[in-house]
């Protein structure tokens, strides 16, 4: 989830009940902290998750490199044929 904001410190801006109020510090820190929070909670799951490197990795990677070799086969094939 990503917040932007567009304020500069101490502008006033207007919320969605017409109300004004100053952005200030401690309002770009708060944003900042739930960033690091979230990027941190990001980072624990990435490494938490057991086997995201497995052989089935592997496995796809290989696939796909068969089907590009097939794929380029079969246009150097149907551009001889075309000759």
């Amino acid at each position: 989830m990503a917040i932007a904001c567009r304020f500069q410190r101490g502008e006033r801006a207007t919320g969605a009940g017409g109300t004004e109020r100053t952005v200030s510090d401690s309002d770009s820190k708060d944003v900042i902290r739930r960033w690091n929070r979230e990027i941190e909670e990001e980072i624990r799951r990435k490494t938490a998750r057991p086997g995201s490197d497995g052989p089935w990795k592997a496995v796809a990677w290989i696939a796909l490199w068969l089907f590009w070799l097939a794929l380029l086969v079969g246009v150097l094939t149907h551009l001889k044929g075309l000759h």
